[in-house]
């Protein structure tokens, strides 16, 4: 059993950790406490909300992402960032999990831009990031789901797990939880460097110089060939002589 009063007192930027048995979705609880911070005027804890089990778990483009008891970690971040420091946070996200999964179960994990983490090109965690703003600071809400144990699934047929992928041993889903919450408490206590973010994010990036794209916004689709990341964590595809630059949106890999 994962006991937060044993995790707690070693961790440097989160305040507060909450385990949930069952929720709908743990960005849904999130939300509820962000609405009644800026109602009240009060500060934002910097938490971490974790459930067992989600019934109503989300993804990007309000994908479902399914969320069996004791398959995965399904945690909801909540952190107050300076408006200047958005464009980053989905970026370093990814490089926290991307990270996690390197250097705790030593799994070759790779980012697909901008914060999908795919392992053998198969998905292992996504992140959902969500956020409200008031005057120059940002309630952020960052979502995550780790695959941690298989789980049979039409519905995610390219999907793999932790139990599938580690090369270091592991115990159970609360032994991966925990560090978890370690590993991104500790990763949130850096400073949030642009050129470290940016250098990491390349560094794990699945993406090589011309690898046709597909990026889908909403209604609008967009392709080319793939060139890198700007100073702003933008993503620069190349069709022709066009070069496209896109800020946010899902890719899918040709």
């Amino acid at each position: 059993m994962m006991k937060t009063r044993d995790i707690i007192p070693n961790l440097r930027v989160l305040e507060s950790l909450a385990v949930i048995p069952r929720v709908s979705s743990t960005n849904l609880v999130a939300r509820l406490v962000v609405n009644e911070c800026i109602e009240n005027e009060l500060s934002l804890p910097q938490a971490m909300i974790v459930a067992r089990e989600q019934t109503a778990g989300r993804g990007r483009n309000e994908r479902s992402w399914s969320s069996p008891a004791g398959k995965g970690i399904y945690a909801t971040t909540l952190l107050t960032k300076p408006v200047s420091d958005l464009a980053l946070v989905p970026l370093e996200m990814a490089n926290i999990v991307a990270s996690y999964l390197r250097e705790v179960f030593a799994i070759d994990a790779r980012i697909k831009w901008p914060n999908d983490v795919l392992v053998g090109g198969k998905k292992i965690a996504g992140i959902l990031i969500e956020a409200r703003i008031q005057e120059e600071r940002a309630y952020l809400l960052i979502g995550t789901g780790v695959n941690v144990e298989p789980v049979v699934d039409e519905r995610r047929p390219n999907a793999t797990s932790i139990r599938e992928t580690a090369k270091h041993p592991f115990h159970d889903i609360d032994q991966a939880t925990t560090a978890f919450v370690e590993h991104v408490d500790a990763r949130l206590a850096l400073p949030l460097d642009r050129e470290r973010v940016l250098e990491e994010w390349r560094s794990l990036a699945v993406h090589q110089p011309g690898d046709r794209i597909t990026c889908v916004i909403g209604e609008r689709t967009f392709s080319g060939g793939w060139i890198g990341i700007d100073g702003h964590g933008r993503a620069l595809l190349r069709h022709g002589e066009a070069v496209t630059t896109v800020s946010a949106g899902d890719l899918i890999l040709a």
